[in-house]
Parts: C-alpha cells; structure tokens; sequence
C-alpha cells in the first residue's frame, strides 16, 4: 500500500480538526472531502473506497440532506456513504457528539447576534 500525498490529504481532511464551523462534524461524504481539498468527486470517491479497504479509513451509510429541483424544489434524504479517518475514528466521534450537542446554543448566540445588528434596541 502507497500512501500518496493525496491519501494523506484525505487521511487529514477526514480527521475532523477544528470547530466543524464550515463542514460540521465527521464522518465527510466525497463531496464533502473535495470541497475541503479540491480534486473531483468521482476520483476522490474511488480513492476513499480503496483506502476503506486497506484499512486507512471507516466507511457508513448516512441519511443526508441533498438539494433536487424535479419535481418539487427541496431538500431530500438521500443515503450517501460517509468516511472516517480509521486512525481516530473515536476521538473524532466524541468530539463530534460533544460538538452537536452544544448545537441549539450555538444557533441561539447567532440568531441573537444578528437580531442586534439588524435590529438594534434603541434602549442601548
């Protein structure tokens, strides 16, 4: 097994660093991991599943939100396959959970802080 400058980046963008403020937690779907490093969904796609099997990262099926226009505008579920880094698969998981579970207090802090930029009190 070669491990590539573009496995690594993968290996990297799968590891769930960070705030999530711009992708949100792991696991990333393909579209999501190219977004993150470039390239091109069909390429990545095939890549993460070579990497499934030998063992460098942790593929599931998620539900996920996905825009269609036909034959109503909207937001569907669609089962997408999700990617895990292998090699930190559970702090990622764990900081995941603890990320998500502060998610209704941060969309709290935000709709008030654009409630006082858009509407400031004249009290104040």
């Amino acid at each position: 097994m070669r491990m590539t400058e573009n496995k690594r980046r993968m290996l990297e963008a799968l590891r769930g660093d960070g705030e999530f403020i711009e992708y949100g937690p792991p696991p990333y779907c393909d579209a999501d991991v190219v977004l993150m490093i470039g390239g091109n969904v069909p390429n990545t796609s095939r890549t993460l599943r070579l990497m499934t099997g030998q063992g460098l990262a942790v593929s599931e099926t998620r539900l996920r939100d996905q825009w269609c226009s036909v034959p109503k505008p909207g937001h569907y579920p669609r089962a997408v396959a999700c990617y895990w880094n292998a090699e930190t698969m559970e702090q990622d998981k764990a900081r995941a959970d603890e990320w998500l579970a502060g998610s209704t207090a941060r969309s709290e802090a935000a709709l008030d802080s654009m409630m006082r930029k858009f509407y400031p009190s004249p009290y104040e």
